[in-house]
């Protein structure tokens, strides 16, 4: 696997859901990764923003709640399991990343994280100013 570098061109953007506050809830989960954790969720970030949907079928999976999906991340003690949606301003070209997750067993961490990922899918859509490009945590 091909590592990203800056001067790849970038097929899909990124952005995180931002709270009432303007607060980045994804960015503040990042931050609470492990480092080899960071790295690897990186790494297929940048595999989403070059091949999409494309990624292969075991990356990026639907959840239980129809327009939300979960991209797998598997790390050394727990399975990262970031909610996101196509879109959903430009379905075409752009994901947004709505609420960090895990996964123990089958069961995501917190329980029905797909459900709260879906409400700041829909607060996005009234509102698209509730999200910004995605920043980066290394």
């Amino acid at each position: 696997m091909m590592k990203s570098t800056s001067t790849e061109k970038k097929e899909f953007a990124l952005f995180d859901y931002i709270d009432e506050k303007g607060n980045n809830d994804f960015k503040k989960w990042t931050e609470t990764l492990q480092k080899v954790e960071r790295a690897k969720l990186n790494a297929k970030l940048d595999m989403l923003e070059q091949h999409g949907s494309e990624l292969f079928p075991e990356l990026l999976t639907g959840t239980p709640t129809s327009g939300i999906l979960k991209l797998r991340v598997k790390a050394n003690n727990v399975q990262l399991r970031p909610m996101l949606c196509r879109g959903p301003i430009n379905h075409e070209t752009e994901f947004t990343l709505l609420v960090g997750a895990t996964e123990k067993g089958d069961r995501l961490i917190p329980k029905d994280v797909d459900e709260e990922a879906d409400q700041r899918k829909k607060i996005i859509i009234k509102n698209p100013n509730r999200r910004k490009d995605h920043e980066r945590v290394s």
